[in-house]
């Protein structure tokens, strides 16, 4: 077991065929229709107001009043539209994202247990995190993710630093849900911590890829389950490693 912590392919292929099963599909298919549903709908009936009243409040300041410079102001109104625009679409993005996020932490005790009796049930699961310490456990990171979002707003109007933010920012919330969600449903609060120190460049070397993945229109959707699947293959053949005796 030991040899195959670090081959990250060998992880994707089987989340690959584990997620192509009934139950999966089922789980991957609940976020992606919650949340898709839910967004388009706020988007649909909201965004068109939202531009408005953001508009309304920002007309004043781009105004032009002075005559030999009113040509200016037809392009600027649409360059401040364009703005806004792009701003609600932001923003319905990151929504989809933290919200998928947010669904697939309560499916993830389902996929462990799925795939715990599929392929490892000699192997025992000490899961011993409490309620309220999970909900606190889900809850901080995205606060966090919050302060430093609106950290990062300023920064909008330099493309590339708000590029490499909100990316970093997103791949941070990333890693530390779906490893917290993954390994707190398998390892009890004793192993978890020293597990995630010692088998950090194998979890970090699976991680980015799906991070990556997640980063496809479309496909990004199905991402955090996939993802579950792909690190509860690796956080159990690590804990099967550490049942015999071999920490490598």
């Amino acid at each position: 077991m030991g040899k195959s912590i670090t081959q990250t392919p060998y992880y994707l292929q089987k989340a690959i065929k584990d997620f192509f099963k009934p139950f999966i599909l089922k789980l991957a298919l609940l976020p992606f229709i919650i949340s898709l549903v839910f967004w388009i709908t706020i988007f649909y009936f909201f965004s068109k107001n939202v531009m408005a009243n953001l508009f309304e409040l920002i007309q004043p300041y781009i105004t032009i009043e002075t005559s030999w410079l009113s040509w200016i102001q037809a392009p600027l109104e649409i360059l401040t539209h364009t703005f806004l625009f792009v701003i609600i679409v932001i923003v319905f993005w990151l929504s989809q994202f933290l919200t998928l996020m947010l669904i697939n932490a309560f499916l993830t005790p389902f996929v462990v247990k799925f795939i715990h009796k599929q392929h490892y049930s000699s192997i025992l699961i000490q899961p011993d995190t409490n309620f309220f310490v999970s909900l606190l456990l889900l809850i901080i990171p995205y606060v966090i993710y919050a302060m430093l979002f609106l950290c990062l707003l300023p920064f909008y109007f330099i493309p590339p630093i708000w590029i490499i933010g909100i990316t970093l920012l997103n791949y941070w919330l990333f890693s530390k849900r779906q490893v917290q969600d993954v390994g707190e449903n398998i390892f009890s609060q004793q192993e978890f911590a020293p597990t995630k120190q010692t088998h950090k460049n194998a979890i970090r070397s699976l991680i980015i890829p799906l991070f990556l993945l997640s980063l496809i229109p479309f496909v990004g959707f199905f991402v955090p389950l996939f993802s579950s699947v792909a690190l509860t293959h690796l956080f159990f053949h690590i804990k099967g490693d550490l049942k015999n005796g071999n920490s490598n």
